[in-house]
């Protein structure tokens, strides 16, 4: 038998996508944003399918033949914008908290290019400071 504790911290040692935060496999990734993240070429992304956990790209190689491989939707830009997004719809610590943990868990078990896990982690970081900021003004208001 497992008690509260224990389920809550099982719950945030999940990724953002397991824990439900971003369903990044309703994106619609473009052939261009793939191009982006994958540092070649538009004409050579031939199609683009996602998937849960990962998008599968199927893309010409450098002698024009068919490949197909997985890529972790962490590469993408959009992954940066929809999780500060997500961040953002925060309003309180109560929502935060969790949320907090989660990325923090993300960010150390997955691999990230650099600048993008620098953004999301200031978005983050500032956050939580305007939120601690607001959550004291409108106690003092009250």
């Amino acid at each position: 038998m497992t008690n509260r504790r224990t389920q809550r911290t099982r719950s945030n040692r999940q990724s953002l996508t397991a824990s439900g935060w971003l369903k990044p496999q309703r994106w619609q990734i473009s052939k261009i944003e793939a191009a982006e993240a994958l540092r070649m070429p538009v004409n050579r992304i031939v199609k683009v399918y996602p998937k849960q956990h990962q998008v599968i790209i199927v893309y010409l190689n450098k002698k024009g033949q068919k490949c197909s491989s997985f890529f972790s939707y962490r590469l993408f830009a959009r992954w940066e914008q929809e999780t500060i997004a997500t961040i953002a719809s925060c309003r309180n610590q109560q929502t935060l908290a969790p949320l907090e943990i989660i990325v923090q868990y993300d960010l150390e078990h997955f691999k990230y290019p650099v600048a993008i896990a620098d953004a999301i982690w200031e978005a983050l970081l500032n956050h939580i400071r305007q939120v601690i900021r607001e959550q004291r003004l409108s106690k003092q208001c009250a």
